[in-house]
């Protein structure tokens, strides 16, 4: 282990402060997530609607007149459009924030890789304690101790 590199101990509980260290690729994330999360609302919407509309619309039309019912369903339109709106910043702030968790990792392992492509085997990867992606920084680990065995033996 270097000299500036913190004990296994310390490097695990380390919390970072910057969200964004993969940008692009953590914004790609997060917009899958949100437009998954916004089909599969849409599909819901989409049943719904069709279901109070030709269900409770025909049976409603009876008890309630027709300005009335136009209201009530407008009503309920409008509270799922609104609490879409609520939604998708919590949706993003979450994505963003377990995207973190694999692309935390991304810029240790690069530098790990490139130091073991350029010849410098004293690789020791470690990444937080809920970061994704361990078992790759294990295998860069492995894979460094067994090339460091090798440069020794020839």
């Amino acid at each position: 282990m270097t000299e500036n590199r913190l004990p296994a101990r310390k490097a695990a509980t380390f919390r970072r402060k910057q969200y964004f260290v993969e940008r692009a690729l953590q914004l790609r994330f997060a917009r899958f997530v949100i437009l998954f999360a916004l089909l599969a609302s849409l599909v819901t919407g989409l049943i719904i609607f069709f279901t109070t509309f030709m269900i409770l619309g025909q049976k409603l039309s009876q008890v309630y007149p027709q300005g009335r019912l136009v209201v009530i369903f407008r009503s309920a339109y409008i509270a799922a459009f609104m609490s879409l709106l609520v939604i998708i910043p919590i949706l993003f702030y979450f994505s963003i924030k377990f995207s973190h968790r694999i692309a935390g990792p991304l810029p240790k392992i690069y530098q790990a890789l490139r130091d073991i492509g350029n010849g410098r085997f004293q690789v020791n990867l470690v990444l937080r304690e809920h970061d994704e992606l361990k078992e790759l920084a294990d295998v860069i680990n492995e894979t460094a101790t067994k090339l460091k065995e090798r440069e020794k033996h020839k």
